[in-house]
């Protein structure tokens, strides 16, 4: 009777699967490692770097990004190698220019003396501008469009070496008055991931949740403040996004040496008493056995990759703020890994970038 349950219960959920069809895909002349993707109307474009450069030191890199139709078929690309160490780690497109957020500097296995520099590119692929930023550290977070305004989150050090102390920063630039405007953290933020950014609302999650901390930091109706999510393990940052009056932050613990107790976790930060709830659950109920950590956000829910517990076969989900799972589709593996993978899913379409090429699929 078990068996035929178990039977059951599979060929039940293998019915939730949506299979997907791979359209075309197109392998990378330069790009090894892929940092963005952005598709904009009938263009997309994929944004990585290749530690194949002159030098050849092991450190050195040069950045790339290219321009595709929505065959694949590449349009024109940018190459950035000015510098010993290049990359290009966000982009976005807004109206007739492209926006990206480029590290450059001299990199080595102990100091990593690196800034951070917004480029202005036109739709032809060439550079028109590029404003200095600051000194920076590790990668920065997405970039947002908000009204005029552009805005994205980075890490800043006191020093070059891998122990200096570091606060993360927050940067609005005008785009109409060329104007930046900063602000800093009171104290060390973990590395910033994501930028959320919703009329006066500004907000700066990090990879990492720590405990005894603040996590976040808000930028609301001309007040800086920090934001402390009280976790008492550090956990993972996936997702998070604005619906109403209520931000919702998406988490794992994935599991350590002595406590391998996996959950997904979401946080609900309450806009108008800026109080705090949260709820978790465990992988076995959610019927997981691991997660990666590469997302895609709707806006209102999560895309998440994750190892189903019965098969181990990988699997993209979309889940919303109560965990609900709506929609499944098979991950491929044959052209993937699920770790450092670049995802959108969006009008029955799957755009997918990693070292292995890009790839466009059809989900419905």
């Amino acid at each position: 009777m078990k068996r035929n349950l178990l039977f059951f219960f599979i060929i039940s959920f293998s019915t939730l699967l949506s299979a997907q069809e791979l359209l075309t895909k197109s392998t990378f002349d330069n790009i090894e490692y892929v940092e963005a993707i952005e598709w904009s109307s009938d263009d997309i474009y994929c944004a990585g770097f290749s530690f194949k450069t002159a030098i050849n030191d092991g450190n050195a890199s040069d950045a790339y990004l290219v321009n595709y139709d929505t065959k694949l078929k590449p349009k024109w690309s940018l190459k950035i190698s000015d510098k010993h160490s290049n990359k290009i780690n966000s982009i976005i497109r807004y109206k007739d220019k492209i926006y990206a957020l480029v590290t450059q500097g001299k990199i080595s296995p102990q100091t990593e003396d690196v800034f951070i520099s917004l480029f202005t590119i036109n739709l032809e692929g060439a550079i028109e501008n590029k404003i200095s930023i600051g000194r920076a550290f590790s990668s920065p977070s997405n970039i947002v469009i908000n009204g005029s305004n552009l805005i994205f989150g980075y890490k800043v050090p006191d020093g070059i070496t891998y122990s200096a102390d570091s606060k993360s920063e927050i940067i609005n630039y005008n785009l109409a008055t060329k104007k930046l405007v900063r602000h800093k953290s009171s104290q060390y933020q973990a590395t910033p991931k994501k930028i959320l950014a919703e009329k006066s609302d500004i907000f700066l999650f990090g990879n990492y949740i720590h405990p005894n901390q603040p996590n976040i930091m808000a930028y609301r109706n001309g007040k800086y403040s920090e934001i402390s999510l009280k976790s008492s393990k550090t956990e993972y940052f996936l997702d998070s996004y604005i619906n109403k009056n209520i931000v919702t932050v998406v988490c794992a613990f994935p599991g350590v040496y002595g406590d391998m107790k996996k959950y997904l976790k979401f946080y609900y930060i309450n806009l108008n008493n800026n109080t705090v709830n949260s709820k978790s659950i465990p992988y076995e109920k959610l019927g997981w056995s691991d997660q990666h950590f590469d997302t895609y956000s709707t806006g209102s829910s999560s895309w998440l990759i994750i190892e189903n517990h019965q098969t181990k076969a990988l699997q993209y989900v979309l889940i919303d703020n109560t965990g609900k799972i709506s929609k499944t589709l098979n991950f491929d593996r044959d052209n993937g890994n699920g770790s450092w993978e670049r995802y959108m899913i969006k009008e029955g379409m799957l755009l997918n970038a990693n070292s292995s090429g890009i790839k466009m699929y059809k989900t419905d």
